[in-house]
């Protein structure tokens, strides 16, 4: 079996940052940097701080301009994405062609930026674009609450119940301090908490000297976050349902309603029998609510790992004809998967070949690696997917029905 994700090698670094490196005979490199701290470790009292980080290092860069830094990359040929922030971590990450000073110089500034700066210039610009970003995604306060709500009902006692998405909250992000930006660099920007994927056409041994030898070499204390025990004391939500009318909202006339039902989904269940049961169960979703009732363009399920529980939905924009009824039929699709060995058979069987017919560009596999790391702390190979594939049985797409039952269901409608 062709195994790209088998091939790397790992290195730690005397400072603790760890390198997983591959060679590919290519005219590039590219870098995905994993600092393993998100919004997870905002401060209750201060959620966004993460975020908030992640847009201030990039404009206190030492001893260079972000937009020197920019045009760097872009005369060379290359890219660079200078932040991104979910709940486990927050990511960066370049290419540039495979010549080493063009390497070193991209290492210089990509290492100073999270291990040695100052954060002191464009802080009170940042926060107001973020203060921008946060009223596009809430442009009334309401939006806001009942995102907080579903959290609520779904991970009491967790710490997802406090947190809505990285972008946090006007009490956090307005509220934070020179002074707490830096406390939370010093503390979460350290090598012991930091991954490199590495794939490109230098050297094993040079790309590892380069890294040894300059910003990312740097001594700094900390410690790797870890990853927490698996959240399986899941609770009941006591509310279980809420509606509301976007016209309440808007002036504009809405002819669609939105439908979400969301459960929190243990990570103990047998990660690839979970997604088999994605895909039987999407396509039954596709089949009933569109392809027989035209109810929808689209419809499916989607979750987020955090690590130590799962955020599982089913959403879709569906007739406004449908809003008193789409609950129950969304409950009646999840009812049939048990029903449906052919469908059962046909997906497991396609999962199992698709392990045999990988093939990823070089940043896509960087990408995906990363993001193995950010939710593992390792990265997984095709093999034991391929493995894990093989234990997968009919009576767990039951199971995992079960585990979406209707009590530990919160269904959220937005209706004309």
């Amino acid at each position: 079996m062709y195994d790209p994700y088998a091939e790397f090698t790992k290195h730690v670094l005397p400072n603790g940052l760890e390198i997983h490196f591959v060679f590919w005979d290519r005219p590039w490199i590219e870098m995905e940097i994993v600092v393993h701290s998100g919004g997870r470790e905002d401060p209750v009292a201060m959620p966004g701080l993460a975020h908030f980080v992640e847009h201030v290092v990039s404009e206190n860069i030492p001893n260079r301009g972000f937009d020197q830094s920019k045009e760097f990359f872009e005369i060379c040929g290359g890219q660079a994405e200078f932040g991104s922030t979910n709940y486990l971590s927050t990511r960066y990450n370049f290419g540039v062609p495979a010549d080493l000073a063009i390497f070193r110089e991209a290492l210089a500034i990509f290492g100073s930026m999270l291990l040695g700066a100052r954060l002191e210039k464009e802080v009170e610009r940042e926060r107001k674009v973020i203060f921008r970003e946060f009223n596009r995604r809430y442009p009334w306060l309401d939006k806001l609450k009942w995102d907080m709500d579903i959290r609520k009902a779904l991970f009491k006692e967790h710490r997802l119940e406090t947190w809505n998405g990285p972008l946090g909250r006007p009490e956090g992000f307005l509220s934070a301090t020179e002074a707490d930006l830096q406390d939370f660099y010093d503390k979460h920007y350290v090598p012991a908490n930091i991954s490199l994927v590495i794939i490109g056409g230098l050297p094993t041994e040079e790309v590892i000297t380069e890294l040894e030898k300059g910003s990312f070499g740097t001594g700094k204390d900390g410690v790797r976050n870890p990853i927490p025990q698996p959240f399986n004391q899941i609770p009941i939500p006591a509310e279980q349902e809420k509606t509301v009318k976007l016209s309440d909202y808007v002036s504009f006339k809405a002819n669609q309603t939105e439908y979400k039902a969301t459960w929190a989904f243990p990570t103990d269940f047998p990660w690839q029998a979970r997604r088999v049961f994605d895909q039987v169960l999407g396509k039954i979703l596709f089949d009933e609510i569109r392809e027989k009732r035209s109810l929808a363009y689209s419809i499916g399920t989607d979750y987020t790992d955090f690590q130590d529980v799962y955020e599982y939905e089913i959403r879709g924009m569906v007739s406004p004809d449908a809003t008193p009824y789409i609950d129950e039929l969304v409950r009646k699709c999840i009812g049939m998967v048990p029903s449906r060995r052919d469908l059962f058979d046909r997906k497991l069987k396609s999962s199992k070949q698709k392990c045999l017919m990988i093939d990823l560009s070089g940043s896509s596999l960087a990408d995906v690696s990363a993001g193995d790391l950010v939710s593992d702390h390792r990265i997984i190979p095709m093999q034991e997917v391929s493995d894990e594939l093989q234990k997968v049985t009919f009576e767990q797409m039951a199971e995992a029905a079960a585990l979406l039952s209707s009590e530990r269901q919160y269904t959220f409608i937005t209706c004309p």
